[in-house]
């Protein structure tokens, strides 16, 4: 019964499917500017590798004010 309850974390998350049409927009466009195919899961990676100390820095201080 445990396992049924408790499974392998998954790799995937929700984000809804307003944020992922965002992605998918901003992808589309960059692939239409380039020579490259790009993904929304590529450009989310981008935005977390390049922006994610930024943006996790901006939110601590945000909420500690």
């Amino acid at each position: 019964m445990l396992q049924e309850v408790m499974r392998k974390p998954s790799e995937m998350i929700y984000i809804g499917a307003t944020l992922h049409q965002a992605l998918e927009t901003f992808a589309a466009s960059i692939s239409a500017h380039s020579e490259y195919k790009i993904t929304a899961a590529h450009f989310a990676q981008y935005l977390i590798d390049h922006y994610g100390e930024i943006a996790k820095d901006t939110i601590i201080a945000t909420l500690k004010n």
